[in-house]
């Protein structure tokens, strides 16, 4: 592992993120507050295991650092997301007809625009992704609306290439050097990308001009996976990073050094209990996208601790019958990444600190803030 150690909480260790009020989340996203440099904006899953409901939330409220802990400052609100369309789910699918609302919602800023996207109901297969302006939802944002261009203003469907699937998730969208967007929609066995449209639609997979540098990429460096338990999963959204110094004058961006990231996960279930790692990989910033590099070890979030009672992981607390399994650690799931910095949006360097978000056992929220050269210390050059 490369252990990760925070650089604002006294113990190093990660912070748990506090909501008041009796609302419970996991899942996080965290953006910088777009005029107050005290606040972040936080959205995550509301927690409903225990509910019987049929609409899941987002949750919003604005969260700022006390004594080296991420709280809301007010009770966190329901996201005011547009309603989900009828479900088109069928056979082993077709429970998710009658649970619409957002669900799996990631918050992260492009160049210029902070985006949400989530997956619900889908007009092309069973569950897909859809994406709108954050700017649109958010009322922290009211300065801006009435300037911003008019682009995803209201929640758009995400398409793929074909083949779709019946149920797709984890999306995440990244910005060339001449901040054109494109979707990229598979990781493993291979890469799915292609350049977005902003009715949602999507060109051919660009991913065949670089498929067989990345395969060999990916067959070298990707985690081993057993044949049943184990699988590699998308998860955050993107960022762009140059590999220098902000410090450094001789640092200029260029597409020798500057190259978009995200995090996946390799995840195991083992005993009914799922574990994710998660991993880095970094590709050009230009076509062909290929591969640059992937983590060689999985990121340990300091303060990560072996399952047990005292994990209070709602997955065994709602079912007493299910016992925890030796030898298991809390299931951390990296959910977003974005640069810590108020006014900084996509693009950074590697002493420039930056935010992990993550859920804890589909049960609680936490964060860390870590320099972005910590996530690039052990990587394998493809």
């Amino acid at each position: 592992y490369r252990e990760l150690f925070s650089l604002s909480t006294s113990n190093r260790k990660f912070s748990s993120i506090f909501t008041g009020g009796g609302v419970n989340v996991y899942n996080p996203n965290i953006i910088p507050h777009p005029t107050d440099h005290n606040l972040w904006i936080m959205i995550a899953q509301h927690e409903q295991s225990g509910q019987d409901i049929s609409v899941s939330e987002e949750m919003t409220c604005n969260v700022g650092l006390l004594d080296g802990t991420m709280v809301c400052t007010a009770e966190p609100t329901v996201l005011p997301i547009e309603p989900s369309i009828a479900g088109n789910c069928t056979e082993e699918f077709a429970y998710f007809n009658f649970r619409s609302g957002p669900r799996d919602a990631r918050m992260y800023y492009g160049p210029d625009a902070p985006y949400i996207m989530y997956g619900s109901q889908s007009s092309h297969s069973c569950i897909g992704i859809w994406m709108e302006d954050a700017r649109m939802l958010l009322d922290d944002f009211n300065a801006e609306r009435s300037v911003v261009p008019k682009l995803f203003t209201h929640a758009t469907e995400v398409q793929r290439p074909p083949p779709v699937r019946g149920m797709e998730k984890n999306f995440f969208l990244f910005w060339d050097g001449e901040n054109k967007a494109y979707a990229h929609h598979d990781i493993f066995p291979h890469r799915v990308f292609a350049q977005l449209s902003f009715d949602g639609s999507v060109g051919p997979d660009l991913a065949v001009n670089s498929a067989s540098k990345d395969d060999v990429c990916l067959t070298t460096y990707m985690p081993p996976l057993t044949p049943t338990d184990e699988s590699i999963h998308q998860a955050t959204n993107s960022l762009s990073i140059t590999l220098c110094k902000r410090a450094d004058v001789g640092c200029i961006p260029n597409d020798s050094n500057t190259f978009i990231f995200t995090i996946f996960h390799h995840k195991s279930y083992h005993d009914w209990h799922g574990v994710y790692e998660p991993y880095v990989m970094a590709f050009q910033r230009n076509a062909p996208f290929a591969i640059y590099a992937i983590s060689q070890r999985p990121l340990w979030i300091h303060g990560r601790a072996a399952l047990t009672k005292d994990t209070h992981s709602l997955l065994y607390e709602n079912d007493p019958s299910k016992e925890i399994p030796d030898g298991h650690t809390e299931m951390f799931y990296v959910t977003s990444i974005s640069w810590k910095t108020h006014g900084q949006k996509y693009h950074g360097y590697l002493d420039d600190p930056l935010f992990l978000a993550f859920g804890i056992e589909d049960t609680r929220a936490g964060l860390i803030d870590v320099l972005a050269e910590d996530l690039f210390q052990d990587l394998g050059l493809c």
